[in-house]
């Protein structure tokens, strides 16, 4: 059986409905079988009624047992519940002819389980219990011509027919939901590879340059609005040329890799990495101060200073960084300006080091290994 179904057939709440219909169908009952005995003495049938009330409240309540205090849940325990049903208002009127078909009460039962099987056994017992019924009882033999008895079969294999039709259907309709849902499940996981392929960089699984300055306008506006702490990192890495017409292109990728790699590493989880462009990084550093992002920054220079590459020839690839603080104002054109004027010192003086400045204040220091 579908699993969806399954999961339908098991909730508990479906279960709980039922037992609450089974406990109301005991008042119903009594008010059933009251009105059709009104006419006689009550000393006559009260004392069934009470009976068959009580007998009824313990079969249910066995039922409620089992499923509040075992969180047992059978469908075969439902359909059993509800044959009692039928049979105790069966023996209290076997009179009359037509109460057998009551008897369709527990096929309906069945039909909540969605499960072929079930429904089948229901019939049977319903077959069964009809059986033991009329060789038991002269009154209901007597109430019961074969035109009745060939009627209620009847009854009973259409009622099965359309349990059958019903959970058929409800087994395809919830096929195709399921085939459904899961054709949305994978588009939305299609949608979301495809938003992460359009926002990381394929080559250092970093965030790509259209990300960074959607990512960058938006945290400005949080520095304007809620004087957020931020600083802008620029990170070149140094004789990238060289590296690429020395060693080739496919060395200048690892090396582009490792020093992604390492930036990854090392910065915290308030910050953010992207590939700027070509051998350029650009890193934001979020709720710090600026010597607190000077010294990430160092700290990544300095590990890329001392990690040696094989396909260097044991040799380490440097990185100049330009960092640049942003003060309240200056927009993000000057907060750019100020991140490659540092970069261009970097470079200029000798490579391999970090300038940081804030707006407006110069330089703030010049350092390198």
């Amino acid at each position: 059986m579908n699993h969806t179904l399954q999961q339908l057939a098991n909730t508990r709440q479906t279960y709980r409905n039922m037992l609450n219909l089974y406990w109301l169908t005991i008042l119903l009952t009594a008010a059933f079988e009251y009105a059709l005995h009104d006419n006689e003495a009550p000393q006559m049938f009260l004392a069934p009624l009470v009976l068959q009330a009580f007998g009824l409240a313990a079969v249910t309540g066995v039922a409620e047992m089992l499923y509040r205090y075992r969180k047992m849940q059978s469908d075969y325990l439902l359909i059993f519940t509800g044959m009692i049903y039928a049979s105790s208002i069966i023996l209290m009127n076997p009179s009359i002819g037509i109460v057998p078909a009551i008897y369709i009460f527990p096929i309906l039962t069945s039909v909540l389980s969605f499960n072929r099987k079930k429904i089948v056994a229901a019939f049977i017992m319903i077959l069964l219990s009809f059986g033991l019924l009329y060789t038991a009882s002269p009154e209901l033999r007597e109430a019961m011509h074969p035109i009745h008895i060939i009627g209620l079969l009847f009854l009973y294999i259409g009622v099965t027919v359309i349990a059958f039709t019903i959970s058929s259907s409800g087994i395809e309709l919830l096929n195709n939901l399921n085939l459904t849902t899961v054709a949305k499940q994978e588009l939305l996981v299609k949608n979301i590879i495809m938003d992460k392929l359009s926002k990381i960089d394929a080559l250092t699984d970093l965030y790509n340059h259209k990300t960074f300055h959607e990512y960058i306008e938006k945290l400005i506006e949080q520095c304007e609005d809620n004087k957020l702490s931020m600083q802008l990192a620029i990170i070149d890495i140094d004789n990238f040329k060289t590296i690429n017409d020395t060693y080739g292109h496919w060395v200048g990728d690892v090396i582009l890799t490792r020093v992604a790699g390492i930036l990854k590493d090392t910065v915290t989880p308030n910050d953010f990495v992207a590939r700027y462009g070509g051998e350029e990084f650009a890193v934001i550093f979020t709720e710090k101060s600026l010597d607190e992002a000077y010294r990430i920054a160092e700290q990544i220079r300095h590990q890329l200073a001392i990690t040696l590459h094989p396909e260097l020839d044991s040799q380490a690839a440097t990185i100049s960084i330009g960092l640049q603080d942003y003060v309240k104002g200056i927009g993000k054109e000057r907060l750019f300006k100020g991140a490659d004027s540092s970069l261009y010192t970097a470079k200029r003086t000798g490579k391999n080091k970090t300038v940081a400045q804030t707006a407006g204040s110069g330089e703030l220091g010049v350092y390198s290994i």
